[in-house]
């Protein structure tokens, strides 16, 4: 018996810490998003990937010149799986709005100090090979999401990105039915999806939301969440979430899109996250593929690239 009780002790701690792992969630998604969406001229998307790169190196670089970790900066780039194949998009994540603003008094310091990184800055390539972009700001809104913690956003290799309208004065009842009755389905079909809800601030029509799925991969999309959530409704309820869908939503759209990591650039805690067994996260910096000839300094101290 003397000997069964260690045995037994060192068992139970192991289950212990079993069941304490399993308990642990994924951290909650960022408070403040800008989300910066490029399109790139036709044909152009190589030689935009080259300046993305250059850019991350210029942030690698000034990242490491500054000392308080609290305003390094950084983002997570996107390229198209169904969508305009020509289209960018940048999540640059931050605690607030006002971790936004300090970061980018930071950056503004690093790139017009010639003591500094001026000149690394004024060195990036410039944006001509954009037809447009839009910078939009929006707040996380956890009240109004699902499924919160069940992926981390560091295992994450694709996002599904629905962007949609509510008409004016009627966001309460939109949502009063996606908690009443799409969440409950989502339940009962025994979805394992996340979804975290943002609310736009500006750069968008008002009354626009972002709704972000992360994916480890892109079989989860086998699921057909939208299609088993309605299949999980009764007949009384299908007909209210359409009525009440008619009446408040004027329009949704949602694109897939893949994570590159070569054009991202994440804080080593959310990398070290990633228990894959190929490093994902924070490659390499390419080597600069462009001569002095080619570079067209222009004094930009523009974030996105």
């Amino acid at each position: 018996m003397k000997r069964l009780f260690p045995i037994l002790s060192t068992l139970c701690l192991s289950l212990l810490c079993t069941v304490l792992a399993a308990a642990q969630t994924a951290p909650p998604p960022p408070n403040v998003l800008l989300i910066v969406r490029e399109e790139i001229k036709p044909g152009e998307m190589p030689a935009h990937q080259q300046e993305a790169a250059a850019f991350i190196r210029t942030l690698v670089k000034a990242n490491a010149r500054i000392g308080d970790e609290k305003l390094r900066d950084g983002r997570i780039g996107m390229s198209p799986v169904a969508g305009n194949e020509n289209e960018v998009v940048y999540l640059w994540p931050y605690n607030s709005f006002a971790d936004m603003e300090a970061k980018a008094k930071e950056s503004e310091r690093l790139a017009s100090d010639p003591a500094l990184l001026k000149a690394d800055f004024d060195r990036l390539p410039d944006n001509r090979l954009h037809l447009s972009q839009r910078d939009t700001l929006a707040y996380f809104r956890p009240d109004l999401s699902y499924g919160l913690g069940r992926i981390d956003i560091a295992e994450a290799r694709y996002m599904v990105m629905t962007t949609f309208r509510i008409k004016p004065g009627h966001e309460d009842e939109y949502w009063e039915m996606v908690k009443k009755h799409v969440f409950p389905a989502r339940d009962k079909a025994g979805i394992k999806a996340s979804y975290a809800i943002y609310s736009s601030v500006g750069g968008v029509p008002n009354g626009t939301f972002f709704q972000f799925r992360p994916l480890r991969s892109l079989a989860e999309l086998d699921e057909r969440a939208p299609i088993a959530t309605r299949n999980a409704m009764s007949g009384d309820t299908k007909e209210e979430v359409d009525k009440v869908t008619d009446r408040t939503l004027l329009m949704s759209e949602t694109m897939v899109y893949r994570i590159d990591p070569r054009i991202s650039l994440v804080a080593p805690a959310m990398a070290a996250r990633d228990k894959s067994p190929t490093p994902f996260w924070n490659p390499k910096p390419e080597p600069e593929p462009m001569t002095a000839a080619d570079r067209k300094p222009n004094g930009r101290t523009a974030r996105r690239q």
